[in-house]
C-alpha cells in the first residue's frame, strides 16, 4: 500500500483498528484469558499491549510534530510513502520481543484496552490539520527493532503492529484447546 496523505494513514489506521476490534469482538472470559503456551500473552494481553504501544506511538508523534513545527518546513504535496515493516509482499518482519515497558500488565479489560487503542486514533484525527501542514520527514525517533523512524513511519506502523496482533489473535483462535 502507498500512502499519499495524511489522511491515507489515518484511514488505514481506522480499518487496522476495526478489524482488530472484530477479531475480538464476543469473546468470552475463558477465550480472552486463554494461552497456546505457557511463554505465550493471551488475547487479553495482547489487546493490552497493542493499547500501550498505541498511546506510545501517539506520543512519540506529537514530540516529532513538535520538533516538524519548530522547523517551520512546509509538508510535501504527495508523502508517497510505503510500508515501514513490511517486506515487498507484505508480509509482517520476524517476530522480536517487546519491550518491558510495554508489556501488558494483566490489569486492563479488554473494553478499556479497545477504548485506549481508538482513543489514541482520535488523538491522530484531532492531531491531522498540524500533522498535514509540515514535513515531518527529518523528524526521528529510534525504534528498538526497526531502527530510526521518521514520524510518518512511526503512523504506518501503527497500522501494521495492530495487523500483527489481530493474526496473532485469529492464530489463538486456531490453536489446540481453544475454547469453544
Amino acid at each position: 500500500m502507498r500512502f499519499h496523505t495524511i489522511e491515507d494513514i489515518l484511514a488505514a489506521n481506522q480499518n487496522a483498528t476495526e478489524r482488530f476490534a472484530a477479531s475480538i469482538s464476543g469473546l468470552t472470559e475463558a477465550q480472552a484469558g486463554f494461552k497456546p503456551a505457557p511463554d505465550q500473552w493471551s488475547i487479553a494481553e495482547i489487546v493490552e499491549h497493542v493499547s500501550i504501544v498505541s498511546n506510545g506511538f501517539l506520543r512519540i508523534t506529537y514530540k516529532l510534530l513538535k520538533g516538524a513545527e519548530a522547523t517551520g518546513k512546509a509538508a510535501k504535496t504527495d508523502l508517497d510513502l510505503g510500508p515501514t515493516a513490511l517486506d515487498a509482499e507484505g508480509n509482517q518482519p520476524p517476530k522480536f520481543m517487546a519491550p518491558e515497558h510495554v508489556h501488558p500488565s494483566g490489569t486492563l479489560s479488554i473494553a478499556d484496552a479497545l477504548a485506549g487503542m481508538r482513543q489514541t486514533l482520535q488523538g491522530f484525527r484531532e492531531a491531522s490539520p498540524r500533522l498535514e501542514v509540515v514535513d515531518l520527514t527529518d523528524q526521528i525517533f529510534p525504534h528498538p527493532a526497526f531502527g530510526p523512524l521518521n514520524a510518518y513511519q512511526w503512523m504506518i506502523l501503527l497500522g501494521e503492529h495492530t495487523d500483527r496482533h489481530r493474526s496473532q489473535i485469529e492464530a489463538i483462535k486456531e490453536s489446540s484447546g481453544y475454547p469453544g
